[in-house]
């Protein structure tokens, strides 16, 4: 193997893995020839050092993509480590950027917009050092984060020419200029859907924890009203206008929607909109749209009368006012222009027509609801969910819609390759959700699975009352065999069976990464929870794992809903969607297992239905594992 870097890392004591080797093969390939390259990457390849050394030792530029900004954190890391090495042999230093969507960083603008009063202090704190505005360090409310974070509709192009804070902006200046030098950009798969990179055709794209790729690109080009938005973003601003007015929206979602819900439900699908479309008309747009023909009229007088009064306006004042379209185009002919800054009066009249501009793309996007409310696409899914609201002091409840397979919309074309990766990467489902089609290469496991000793449990989940005492019997006789254990569940419902357990922790109760760090360090011996424990926690060493059950999705949950019902529509056959995407869960948490070549333990499933599916029973055979079935509990 030619990588300077990787001979080196071999004689400080690097494993050589023959699965790592051929993955370097594939990426200086993909980078020399393009095309996309699939590539399935057991636990234990090494696959993001497989990506990393070649794109190193290329002096390639590249984007990569990871599921999570807890996995960017984790990618991180091992850039750090290598960074080092490569300095250290090459003398070159690597410039690299962990690059959030722009609702993570702090829009100084808006912050200084608030009240005093109303300003977080530890933020007021943080702006003093070298916090680089990031959400995730700041530890502040959700709803007062969204009033004062990066907004599209805020930072409009004009705006930004005239913002006085634009040459401090965490991301529209400070992250661009870091992101222009970055020879490595790490973002998350649901940025990597919305954002367009410059000299793409450059630049090699990883694409990891490619098995959750469809998930995340959904999300993110999931769209929707809620409560919140009306009351605060578009209400309170039509207010600032005109103080008199007043619409109930509340009135809309609860007449329709609160008897779906109870103390369990936060999120449900619905098959179409058009049951609640008259009421969205009579109750939501036409008083919103009424008020904002009546302001637009005002402001044009007031600003008109402005101008008369004014001898001079400044060169910014009348760009501003040119870009909003408010008056005829003859009527800035007769303005007579000066250089200056804007003064405070005029500071003044822009703040409001920028309330104004942000208010008509708030109403704009609600428009936009509303056209697809009266004639959907057929490829469209709907859903409702409710959340408290502490902002609101009531429940928030949102109207989202989404495509149903987000193929078509992710498009990854101009790249000087892609490599798309995963320990359990699909090409069907890659093609199926996303309408991708490549090279598809698959590497032998490597670890000891033979070390893992796989007990089946004579349940049926089904049978609810039988199956939940044999869940609870699992889980005493993995914490006598183990001084850790993860446990993974299924839904909500099932946290309710450890609540009382010692020594445990739930996940929701603090950060993910928090929570898995206590389990390494034996400060807490269990960790339960749902979707995200099946797919990259890693804990290494001895443990044991507790699967609820087959990790069949809900056919509740709105998209498993949506994607259900258009299968069924185009004549195939939804189960065996629902099963390859219940295989990739399975296979994913069996690798929470062997995390290194060291690693052993315990797996008990709670679910006899695997002698009923083969290929989960393949999956776990085909690692090298024998399956024990308990009869009797």
């Amino acid at each position: 193997m030619p990588f300077q870097l990787y001979n080196f890392l071999l004689k400080k004591g690097l494993e050589r893995r023959p699965a790592q080797e051929r993955f370097f093969q594939i990426v200086s390939h993909t980078i020399e020839k393009g095309g996309i390259s699939i590539i399935q990457a057991p636990t234990g390849t090494g696959k993001t050092y497989g990506y990393l050394i070649p794109i190193l030792e290329k002096g390639q530029k590249a984007i990569i993509s990871t599921g999570t900004k807890l996995l960017q954190e984790q990618l991180r890391r091992d850039i750090e480590t290598l960074k080092v090495y490569h300095s250290y042999l090459t003398g070159e230093e690597l410039d690299y950027l962990v690059l959030k969507g722009k609702s993570n960083y702090l829009c100084l603008d808006r912050f200084y917009q608030l009240q005093s009063d109303k300003r977080p202090s530890q933020i007021e704190d943080m702006l003093k050092g070298e916090w680089d505005g990031d959400w995730e360090f700041a530890h502040v409310d959700a709803e007062l984060w969204k009033e004062i974070c990066v907004e599209d509709d805020y930072c409009t192009p004009h705006y930004r020419g005239i913002c006085k804070y634009r040459e401090e902006c965490y991301y529209w200046s400070r992250l661009k200029r870091r992101e222009r030098k970055a020879r490595i950009i790490i973002v998350n798969h649901a940025l990597l859907a919305l954002k367009e990179f410059e000299n793409p055709e450059d630049r090699l794209l990883v694409i990891d924890e490619a098995h959750e790729l469809d998930k995340y690109v959904t999300s993110s080009l999931t769209d929707g009203v809620s409560t919140y938005t009306l009351r605060v973003e578009i209400m309170e601003r039509i207010a600032q206008f005109l103080p008199e007015a007043k619409a109930d929206v509340e009135e809309f979602f609860e007449r329709h929607f609160s008897k779906m819900f109870n103390e369990d439900t936060q999120q449900i699908p619905l098959k179409d909109l058009s049951p609640y479309l008259r009421d969205f008309e009579e109750l939501i747009i036409r008083p919103i749209n009424l008020y904002y023909k009546r302001i637009k009229e005002k402001l044009i007088s007031e600003i008109k009368n402005y101008l008369i009064s004014k001898l001079w306006i400044s060169l910014r004042l009348r760009d501003y006012l040119q870009r909003s379209s408010l008056l005829n185009w003859e009527e800035y002919f007769q303005l007579n222009v000066s250089f200056d800054e804007p003064t405070e009066e005029e500071e003044r009249v822009i703040k409001k027509l920028k309330t104004y501009e942000l208010l008509e793309k708030k109403i704009q996007r609600l428009k936009d609801f509303y056209k697809v409310m009266k004639s959907p696409p057929a490829d469209m899914g709907f859903s409702v969910s409710r959340r408290w609201s502490s902002r609101l002091k009531a429940f928030n409840y949102r109207l989202e819609k989404f495509p149903v397979f987000p193929a078509g919309y992710f498009d990854l074309s101009g790249y000087k390759g892609v490599i798309i990766t995963s320990a359990t990467v699909d090409p069907e489902d890659l093609y199926q959700t996303m309408g991708i089609v490549g090279e598809f290469y698959d590497l032998p496991h490597t670890f000891p699975y033979h070390r893992v000793e796989f007990v089946v449990y004579n349940a049926n989940p089904k049978e609810k009352e039988e199956w939940e005492q044999c869940l609870k019997l699992a889980y005493k006789r993995l914490r006598t065999l183990h001084d850790r254990v993860l446990v993974l569940l299924t839904n909500k419902e099932q946290l309710g069976l450890f609540k009382d357990e010692e020594g445990v922790a739930i996940q929701g109760e603090d950060r993910l990464s928090l929570l898995v760090e206590a389990l390494r360090k034996g400060q807490i011996k269990a960790l339960i929870g749902l979707e995200s424990l099946w797919f990259g926690i890693d804990v290494k060493g001895e443990k044991g794992i507790l699967m609820a059950k087959l990790p069949f999705d809900s056919p509740e949950d709105p998209l498993i809903y949506h994607r259900i019902r258009y299968l069924k529509e185009i004549g195939e056959e939804p189960f065996e969607y629902q099963k390859m995407k219940a295989l990739i869960k399975f296979r994913q948490g069996l690798g929470r297992m062997m995390r290194s070549s060291q690693d052993f333990g315990t797996i008990i499933l709670c679910d006899r239905r695997i002698f009923k599916f083969k290929e989960f029973r393949q999956a776990v055979e085909g690692l090298g594992m024998k399956i024990k079935y308990i009869r009797h509990v």
